[in-house]
């Protein structure tokens, strides 16, 4: 077969499958997960998908959550379709957007059962630190999407930007550590990712940051300094 008629079949086979994987979002309109999905199951949302590892995977070995991967990388979207399979992920689904704090005219409020954050972009030039992802006006849009006692968890190598990610949260009453908050063991069943491994090969380990949606405290009072655990 030569390598055109190889790569209009794989088009093809992509296209197939983005109508199958892949929603469209409309400014200003929920999306409707039971509709999505056709189920009431909880919904998992990972921001940034990468090569897809932790989508295609996780869904799998998770198949009573729903999967929703959020990427504005075309390419990234396209090699993670490639890898989906109509059969064993009708969980999955992937969305083409830019994440900021515009999320939450999409997201419903209090629909997600977990975020998901793997290796965002450190920004490490301080000049550039506003571009993070991690702002309190963006933690407050995670809040809000989150159901009551919602996970959120982030993964980064980058050690100034987990202190800065860290100090958030301390700043805050409204997300309690799970084990701490941090840690540089992974969970049982993780999944390590292509650039988590190459990452390490490099010799730069990544802390595994995780934190509950809790009540919102009072700005004022005392604090008695107990930490959760899952």
């Amino acid at each position: 077969m030569s390598r055109r008629l190889v790569n209009e079949k794989i088009l093809q086979e992509v296209e197939q499958k983005r109508s199958i994987f892949q929603i469209e979002a409309e400014k200003g309109k929920h999306f409707n997960f039971e509709e999505i999905y056709g189920n009431e199951q909880p919904v998992v949302l990972e921001i940034g998908i990468g090569r897809g590892e932790y989508l295609v995977g996780q869904s799998l070995l998770d198949w009573q959550h729903n999967y929703l991967g959020i990427e504005v990388n075309k390419e990234r979207i396209t090699y993670t379709l490639r890898q989906l399979q109509p059969r064993r992920h009708c969980n999955v689904r992937v969305l083409d957007l830019f994440v900021d704090d515009s999320l939450i005219e999409y997201i419903p409020a209090g629909s997600i059962r977990k975020v998901c954050i793997i290796h965002p972009d450190p920004w490490p030039k301080r000049r550039h630190n506003q571009r993070r992802l991690i702002q309190h006006k963006f933690l407050d849009v995670l809040y809000q999407i989150l159901e009551e006692r919602g996970v959120l968890e982030i993964q980064t190598d980058h050690a100034e930007y987990a202190q800065w990610i860290l100090r958030h949260f301390a700043e805050r009453s409204d997300f309690a550590p799970i084990r701490g908050g941090s840690t540089k063991i992974p969970r049982h069943g993780h999944i390590v990712t292509y650039f988590e491994e190459k990452k390490m090969r490099e010799g730069n380990y990544p802390v595994y940051i995780s934190y509950r949606k809790v009540e919102k405290q009072p700005e004022t009072g005392s604090e008695d300094g107990l930490e959760e655990t899952e």
